[in-house]
């Protein structure tokens, strides 16, 4: 029997870019967590292909390296909204949302953002400090949300909308 799908992650960034390869360094601890109902999507970026991925049942968590904090983690609650830049090419989560929602013609499911801090994004580096700790705070986050009960992670992720995470 197919296990039915609780949480739609999607991660993105490049590796090979120091910082950037937050978003992949989770997915790739999210595969080995395993955790039952949890589909994780990694990509370079989000694009509007991805539409195809989203259901409005099905909660939508984006998690991506961040300019926007100083350190640390934090989880922004996501609305669909139009990007200026938006190009066929990459897409914000937000302008992602607004796309489902006009070529679906449904609102889309409940969506969070999850901002990696990082600063550094040269090609060939090494991910910087600050960005290796706030991958770990993260992750722990990530590793009690995914290992409690699924009912209660919507809320839990609700509740997580606020600053960064300095330490657990």
């Amino acid at each position: 029997m197919a296990t039915s799908t609780e949480l739609l992650v999607f991660t993105w960034g490049n590796s090979a870019r120091a910082d950037d390869g937050a978003g992949p360094a989770i997915a790739a601890r999210l595969r080995e967590l395993d955790t039952p109902g949890v589909v994780v999507i990694e990509d370079m970026q989000l694009q509007i292909e991805h539409v195809a991925d989203i259901r409005s049942d099905v909660p939508v968590l984006f998690v991506d390296a961040s300019v926007a904090i100083d350190k640390g983690f934090a989880i922004e609650r996501l609305f669909p909204g139009r990007d200026p830049s938006v190009t066929t090419h990459a897409l914000s989560p937000a302008a992602l949302l607004q796309l489902y929602e006009a070529t679906m013609r449904q609102s889309p499911p409940a969506a969070w953002q999850l901002h990696i801090a990082a600063r550094s994004f040269e090609l060939g580096e090494e991910t910087s400090a600050l960005t290796a700790e706030a991958i770990r705070l993260a992750w722990r986050f990530l590793e009690d949300l995914l290992t409690g009960p699924p009912s209660g992670r919507t809320a839990a992720l609700d509740a997580s909308c606020a600053p960064a995470r300095e330490s657990a």
